[in-house]
Protein backbone atom coordinates (compact mmCIF):
# COMPACT_ATOMS: atom_id res chain seq x y z
CA UNK A 1 0.00 0.00 0.00
CA UNK A 2 1.15 3.65 -0.24
CA UNK A 3 -0.43 5.29 2.45
CA UNK A 4 -4.53 4.47 2.03
CA UNK A 5 -4.20 2.84 -1.37
CA UNK A 6 -4.89 -0.72 -1.99
CA UNK A 7 -2.82 -2.16 -5.03
CA UNK A 8 -3.89 -5.25 -6.43
CA UNK A 9 -0.93 -7.41 -7.02
CA UNK A 10 -0.12 -10.05 -8.97
CA UNK A 11 3.37 -11.54 -10.65
CA UNK A 12 6.49 -10.20 -9.17
CA UNK A 13 10.31 -10.34 -9.90
CA UNK A 14 13.40 -9.67 -8.42
CA UNK A 15 15.21 -6.40 -9.57
CA UNK A 16 18.22 -6.74 -7.36
CA UNK A 17 18.79 -7.76 -3.56
CA UNK A 18 15.61 -6.25 -1.43
CA UNK A 19 14.10 -4.94 -4.78
CA UNK A 20 11.21 -6.59 -6.37
CA UNK A 21 9.23 -5.20 -9.25
CA UNK A 22 5.16 -6.38 -9.66
CA UNK A 23 2.12 -5.56 -12.26
CA UNK A 24 -1.19 -4.27 -10.53
CA UNK A 25 -3.88 -5.93 -12.48
CA UNK A 26 -5.78 -2.14 -12.52
CA UNK A 27 -2.62 -0.63 -13.85
CA UNK A 28 -1.54 -0.74 -17.79
CA UNK A 29 1.03 1.96 -17.88
CA UNK A 30 3.52 1.17 -15.44
CA UNK A 31 4.94 -1.78 -13.00
CA UNK A 32 5.69 -0.93 -9.16
CA UNK A 33 8.98 -1.55 -7.41
CA UNK A 34 8.82 -3.04 -3.31
CA UNK A 35 12.39 -2.49 -1.71
CA UNK A 36 12.71 -4.27 1.71
CA UNK A 37 14.68 -3.60 4.54
CA UNK A 38 16.79 -6.26 6.00
CA UNK A 39 14.29 -7.50 8.43
CA UNK A 40 11.60 -7.62 4.95
CA UNK A 41 9.64 -4.84 6.17
CA UNK A 42 8.11 -2.42 3.42
CA UNK A 43 11.40 0.95 2.93
CA UNK A 44 9.72 3.42 1.55
CA UNK A 45 7.18 4.29 -0.66
CA UNK A 46 6.36 1.94 -3.65
CA UNK A 47 7.93 3.28 -6.85
CA UNK A 48 5.88 3.60 -9.89
CA UNK A 49 7.91 3.13 -12.83
CA UNK A 50 6.40 3.88 -15.80
CA UNK A 51 6.10 1.89 -19.01
CA UNK A 52 8.19 3.82 -21.55
CA UNK A 53 6.95 3.24 -25.62
CA UNK A 54 3.40 1.72 -25.40
CA UNK A 55 2.28 4.75 -27.85
CA UNK A 56 -1.53 4.48 -26.64
CA UNK A 57 -1.79 0.96 -25.95
CA UNK A 58 -3.98 -0.32 -23.57
CA UNK A 59 -3.34 -3.25 -21.68
CA UNK A 60 -6.01 -4.54 -18.99
CA UNK A 61 -5.64 -6.81 -16.47
CA UNK A 62 -1.92 -7.41 -16.25
CA UNK A 63 -2.01 -10.38 -13.47
CA UNK A 64 1.47 -12.90 -14.64
CA UNK A 65 5.35 -11.40 -14.88
CA UNK A 66 8.50 -13.34 -14.94
CA UNK A 67 11.99 -11.81 -15.87
CA UNK A 68 14.42 -13.87 -18.24
CA UNK A 69 17.93 -13.10 -18.85
CA UNK A 70 19.91 -13.53 -22.02
CA UNK A 71 23.13 -12.21 -23.88
CA UNK A 72 23.74 -9.28 -21.26
CA UNK A 73 20.34 -7.97 -21.78
CA UNK A 74 17.21 -8.66 -19.11
CA UNK A 75 13.64 -8.78 -20.19
CA UNK A 76 10.10 -8.96 -17.88
CA UNK A 77 7.66 -10.23 -19.69
CA UNK A 78 3.92 -9.95 -18.30
CA UNK A 79 0.65 -11.13 -19.91
CA UNK A 80 -2.79 -9.75 -19.17
CA UNK A 81 -5.54 -12.40 -18.18
CA UNK A 82 -6.39 -13.19 -21.73
CA UNK A 83 -10.13 -13.42 -20.31
CA UNK A 84 -13.26 -12.06 -21.33
CA UNK A 85 -15.12 -9.88 -19.13
CA UNK A 86 -19.24 -9.38 -19.86
CA UNK A 87 -20.41 -6.14 -19.50
CA UNK A 88 -24.34 -4.96 -20.12
CA UNK A 89 -27.89 -6.45 -19.86
CA UNK A 90 -29.57 -9.34 -21.57
CA UNK A 91 -27.19 -10.07 -24.66
CA UNK A 92 -23.92 -9.60 -22.83
CA UNK A 93 -20.99 -7.51 -24.80
CA UNK A 94 -17.91 -9.70 -24.12
CA UNK A 95 -14.61 -8.16 -24.15
CA UNK A 96 -11.24 -9.93 -24.19
CA UNK A 97 -8.40 -8.72 -22.36
CA UNK A 98 -5.30 -8.92 -24.72
CA UNK A 99 -1.52 -8.08 -23.72
CA UNK A 100 1.92 -10.23 -23.75
CA UNK A 101 4.42 -7.25 -23.00
CA UNK A 102 7.93 -7.49 -23.44
CA UNK A 103 9.62 -5.57 -21.06
CA UNK A 104 13.40 -4.38 -21.22
CA UNK A 105 15.46 -3.13 -18.30
CA UNK A 106 17.12 0.01 -19.66
CA UNK A 107 21.03 0.14 -18.47
CA UNK A 108 19.67 3.37 -16.87
CA UNK A 109 16.77 0.92 -15.05
CA UNK A 110 14.23 2.61 -16.82
CA UNK A 111 11.53 0.54 -18.32
CA UNK A 112 10.45 -0.10 -22.75
CA UNK A 113 7.24 -1.90 -23.40
CA UNK A 114 5.87 -3.37 -26.40
CA UNK A 115 2.97 -5.28 -26.65
CA UNK A 116 2.37 -8.25 -29.21
CA UNK A 117 -0.08 -7.55 -31.91
CA UNK A 118 -2.88 -10.04 -31.68
CA UNK A 119 -1.20 -12.44 -29.64
CA UNK A 120 -4.46 -13.74 -27.60
CA UNK A 121 -6.25 -15.06 -30.95
CA UNK A 122 -2.52 -16.75 -31.93
CA UNK A 123 -2.38 -18.34 -28.90
CA UNK A 124 -6.18 -19.75 -28.73
CA UNK A 125 -6.27 -20.88 -32.45
CA UNK A 126 -2.69 -23.19 -31.79
CA UNK A 127 -3.77 -24.40 -28.45
CA UNK A 128 -6.64 -26.85 -28.47
CA UNK A 129 -7.39 -27.59 -24.99
CA UNK A 130 -8.55 -23.85 -24.90
CA UNK A 131 -11.29 -24.26 -27.36
CA UNK A 132 -14.66 -23.09 -26.67
CA UNK A 133 -13.23 -21.73 -23.29
CA UNK A 134 -12.00 -18.58 -25.38
CA UNK A 135 -15.54 -16.75 -25.79
CA UNK A 136 -16.42 -17.31 -21.58
CA UNK A 137 -15.73 -15.14 -18.60
CA UNK A 138 -13.44 -16.50 -15.86
CA UNK A 139 -16.52 -17.76 -13.53
CA UNK A 140 -18.29 -19.45 -16.35
CA UNK A 141 -15.01 -21.22 -17.04
CA UNK A 142 -13.04 -19.15 -19.32
CA UNK A 143 -9.65 -18.85 -20.02
CA UNK A 144 -7.75 -17.16 -17.56
CA UNK A 145 -4.07 -16.90 -17.57
CA UNK A 146 -2.74 -15.36 -13.88
CA UNK A 147 0.63 -17.67 -14.34
CA UNK A 148 3.86 -17.02 -16.47
CA UNK A 149 7.44 -18.27 -16.08
CA UNK A 150 10.25 -18.56 -18.03
CA UNK A 151 11.56 -22.08 -19.04
CA UNK A 152 15.17 -21.58 -20.18
CA UNK A 153 15.30 -25.30 -20.91
CA UNK A 154 12.42 -25.14 -23.40
CA UNK A 155 13.03 -21.36 -24.14
CA UNK A 156 9.81 -20.65 -23.78
CA UNK A 157 7.51 -18.50 -21.96
CA UNK A 158 5.16 -20.91 -19.70
CA UNK A 159 1.49 -19.76 -19.33
CA UNK A 160 -0.43 -21.08 -16.47
CA UNK A 161 -4.09 -21.38 -16.74
CA UNK A 162 -6.31 -20.45 -13.27
CA UNK A 163 -8.99 -21.99 -16.48
CA UNK A 164 -10.37 -24.09 -17.73
CA UNK A 165 -8.73 -26.86 -16.37
CA UNK A 166 -8.29 -30.09 -18.32
CA UNK A 167 -9.93 -33.31 -16.49
CA UNK A 168 -9.88 -31.23 -13.61
CA UNK A 169 -5.98 -31.30 -13.74
CA UNK A 170 -4.80 -27.32 -13.76
CA UNK A 171 -2.45 -26.79 -17.48
CA UNK A 172 0.66 -25.25 -18.73
CA UNK A 173 0.69 -24.17 -22.10
CA UNK A 174 4.86 -23.71 -22.93
CA UNK A 175 5.11 -21.12 -25.78
CA UNK A 176 8.86 -21.03 -27.22
CA UNK A 177 10.20 -17.87 -28.28
CA UNK A 178 12.66 -18.43 -31.12
CA UNK A 179 15.05 -14.88 -30.12
CA UNK A 180 14.12 -13.28 -26.88
CA UNK A 181 15.44 -9.77 -28.46
CA UNK A 182 14.05 -10.51 -31.79
CA UNK A 183 10.31 -8.59 -33.49
CA UNK A 184 8.15 -8.76 -31.27
CA UNK A 185 5.34 -10.48 -33.44
CA UNK A 186 3.83 -13.66 -33.26
CA UNK A 187 6.18 -15.23 -35.81
CA UNK A 188 8.62 -15.50 -33.32
CA UNK A 189 6.80 -17.74 -31.24
CA UNK A 190 5.64 -21.49 -31.73
CA UNK A 191 3.49 -23.08 -29.17
CA UNK A 192 4.87 -26.19 -27.71
CA UNK A 193 2.76 -29.54 -25.58
CA UNK A 194 0.45 -28.12 -22.88
CA UNK A 195 1.08 -29.91 -19.64
CA UNK A 196 -1.64 -31.02 -17.37
CA UNK A 197 -0.55 -30.80 -13.34
CA UNK A 198 -1.47 -33.53 -11.15
CA UNK A 199 -2.01 -31.43 -7.37
CA UNK A 200 -3.44 -33.65 -4.40
CA UNK A 201 -7.26 -33.88 -3.93
CA UNK A 202 -9.17 -30.71 -2.70
CA UNK A 203 -12.18 -29.03 -1.78
CA UNK A 204 -12.97 -27.95 -5.30
CA UNK A 205 -10.85 -27.14 -8.17
CA UNK A 206 -7.53 -25.19 -8.06
CA UNK A 207 -6.11 -23.47 -10.78
CA UNK A 208 -3.02 -22.12 -11.65
CA UNK A 209 -2.47 -18.37 -9.65
CA UNK A 210 1.04 -18.18 -9.92
CA UNK A 211 4.52 -20.11 -11.08
CA UNK A 212 7.84 -19.12 -10.97
CA UNK A 213 11.47 -21.02 -11.89
CA UNK A 214 13.80 -21.39 -8.63
CA UNK A 215 17.02 -21.58 -10.22
CA UNK A 216 18.77 -22.89 -6.16
CA UNK A 217 16.11 -25.86 -6.34
CA UNK A 218 15.93 -26.27 -10.61
CA UNK A 219 12.51 -26.55 -10.25
CA UNK A 220 9.37 -24.23 -10.36
CA UNK A 221 6.64 -22.99 -7.83
CA UNK A 222 2.96 -23.21 -8.24
CA UNK A 223 0.57 -21.00 -6.43
CA UNK A 224 -2.68 -22.44 -6.89
CA UNK A 225 -5.86 -21.50 -5.74
CA UNK A 226 -9.78 -21.73 -6.62
CA UNK A 227 -10.22 -21.82 -10.21
CA UNK A 228 -13.41 -19.93 -10.11
CA UNK A 229 -14.54 -17.60 -7.56
CA UNK A 230 -17.10 -19.41 -5.91
CA UNK A 231 -15.49 -22.33 -5.45
CA UNK A 232 -14.26 -23.29 -1.94
CA UNK A 233 -11.08 -24.71 -3.08
CA UNK A 234 -8.01 -23.38 -0.47
CA UNK A 235 -4.51 -21.92 -1.86
CA UNK A 236 -1.48 -24.14 -1.62
CA UNK A 237 2.28 -23.89 -2.80
CA UNK A 238 3.88 -26.75 -5.11
CA UNK A 239 7.11 -27.52 -6.48
CA UNK A 240 7.20 -29.40 -10.29
CA UNK A 241 10.68 -30.57 -11.77
CA UNK A 242 9.27 -28.95 -15.22
CA UNK A 243 8.80 -32.77 -16.65
CA UNK A 244 6.16 -33.45 -19.34
CA UNK A 245 4.23 -35.92 -16.92
CA UNK A 246 2.98 -32.45 -14.89
CA UNK A 247 3.72 -34.39 -11.15
CA UNK A 248 4.46 -32.03 -8.25
CA UNK A 249 4.86 -32.23 -4.45
CA UNK A 250 2.96 -30.17 -2.47
CA UNK A 251 5.10 -28.00 -0.01
CA UNK A 252 4.46 -27.44 3.89
CA UNK A 253 3.07 -24.23 3.75
CA UNK A 254 -0.15 -22.77 4.75
CA UNK A 255 -1.68 -19.14 3.71
CA UNK A 256 -4.02 -17.31 5.98
CA UNK A 257 -7.57 -17.31 5.09
CA UNK A 258 -8.20 -13.98 3.49
CA UNK A 259 -4.83 -14.21 1.81
CA UNK A 260 -5.09 -14.22 -1.79
CA UNK A 261 -1.31 -14.71 -3.04
CA UNK A 262 -1.69 -14.45 -6.86
CA UNK A 263 2.49 -13.72 -7.22
CA UNK A 264 5.63 -15.77 -5.79
CA UNK A 265 8.77 -15.43 -6.81
CA UNK A 266 12.88 -16.06 -5.03
CA UNK A 267 14.99 -13.51 -4.54
CA UNK A 268 16.68 -12.14 -1.69
CA UNK A 269 16.91 -9.77 1.07
CA UNK A 270 19.97 -8.16 2.61
CA UNK A 271 21.76 -11.63 0.88
CA UNK A 272 19.30 -14.24 2.79
CA UNK A 273 17.09 -16.42 0.36
CA UNK A 274 13.47 -15.65 0.30
CA UNK A 275 10.32 -16.28 -1.28
CA UNK A 276 8.39 -13.26 -1.82
CA UNK A 277 4.78 -13.59 -1.83
CA UNK A 278 2.13 -10.99 -2.87
CA UNK A 279 -1.14 -10.37 -1.84
CA UNK A 280 -4.24 -9.87 -4.99
CA UNK A 281 -5.62 -8.11 -1.60
CA UNK A 282 -2.83 -5.45 -0.64
CA UNK A 283 0.24 -6.89 0.75
CA UNK A 284 2.76 -9.36 0.51
CA UNK A 285 4.55 -12.18 2.85
CA UNK A 286 8.87 -12.58 2.77
CA UNK A 287 9.42 -16.41 3.61
CA UNK A 288 12.61 -16.98 4.53
CA UNK A 289 14.35 -19.49 3.23
CA UNK A 290 17.08 -20.29 5.03
CA UNK A 291 15.12 -20.72 8.22
CA UNK A 292 12.75 -23.24 6.69
CA UNK A 293 12.35 -26.67 5.09
CA UNK A 294 10.44 -26.95 2.36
Amino acid sequence: MNGNIVYNASGVVPLADSRFLFCDNKCGDALFELDLTADGQMKGRLIRRPLRGLAGSVIKDLEAMTLAEENGRRFVFSASSLSVKAFGEGELQRVPSNGLLRVTINPDESLSAENMPDFRDWFIRRAPEIGASAKLTPDEGGLNVEGLAWDQSRHALLFGLRSPLSVDKPLVIPVRVKNLAGPWTTDNLEILPAIRLSLDAAEGAQGIRSIEYVASRHSFVIVVGKAISKSKAPFALYEWNGGPEGRTRRLDVAFAGKMKPEGVTSGTVAGRPVFLFMDDGGGYRVLWLDKTRL
